[in-house]
């Protein structure tokens, strides 16, 4: 069973639509595992995708929400961003990645006519009401968010530890450097929609769990993006 955002029950697992890669033909499904304390979910007949109106409502209300897992959860949020746009909203998008793809987020909005858009959408005015800032250490991330006004528009930000990760800043820096920028993220999530994405450190800085830990502690809603278990038979073996 899947699920979807509204106010029923509380559950944890429910389907989001996921592309691996921005640059891939055809994204996957992948299973979200939510805190089942921190929203009401009720259970729907269909997957659950990046476009889905519900998604899209909960994504406009204030408060910080996280999205992560193994993989960088980026191509969801650009699929979701670019329906927001669609729609009219104007966005902020932080990148500490370089995960942001402007031809990807082009050839979504093409796309959407359906839940989304009622109409044809022009590529060019999607793009023109989403404006992108990109960080590649962990003091620009933080500088750009704490110097940041707070605004009812939604703030996405990609791969937001990808730089915190760096092992050649010392952990204890950079957990002081990461509690100053959750700070300041629940000020900008106290006005407007902070939408945060990251991934699981690696194996080679496995000590920097802790980082992912404190934005888990920090956010009001948070969601584990894991890919679905296959349901290929398997060949039973001959010997």
């Amino acid at each position: 069973m899947v699920f979807s955002l509204s106010k029923a029950y509380t559950d944890s697992t429910f389907v989001l639509f996921l592309g691996t890669d921005p640059g891939s033909p055809a994204p996957d499904f992948m299973e979200m595992t939510m805190y089942p304390t921190q929203t009401s979910l009720v259970p729907v007949e269909g997957p659950l995708v990046a476009t889905d109106p519900l998604l899209l409502e909960k994504l406009l209300q204030p408060c910080l929400m996280l999205f992560w897992g193994t993989h960088t959860p980026t191509p969801t949020l650009l699929m979701a961003l670019t329906a927001l746009a669609a729609q009219g909203h104007p966005l902020r998008v932080f990148d500490g990645g370089n995960r942001f793809n402007g031809y990807f987020v082009a050839r979504m909005a093409r796309r959407f006519m359906g839940s989304a858009v009622k109409e044809p959408i022009d590529p060019h005015a999607i793009l023109n009401r989403i404006r992108l800032s990109r960080a590649f250490t962990c003091f620009q991330m933080a500088d750009l968010i704490e110097n940041t006004p707070v605004s009812p528009e939604p703030l996405f930000i990609l791969d937001l530890l990808n730089t915190f990760y760096d092992e050649s800043v010392p952990l204890r820096d950079t957990k002081r450097l990461l509690s100053i920028t959750i700070a300041h993220l629940k000020r900008l999530a106290s006005t407007g929609p902070v939408i945060v994405g990251t991934r699981e450190p690696r194996a080679l800085v496995k000590e920097r769990w802790t980082l992912l830990d404190q934005l888990q502690l920090a956010a009001d809603n948070a969601w584990l993006l894991r890919a679905p278990q296959s349901t290929e038979p398997v060949q039973p073996r001959l010997f």
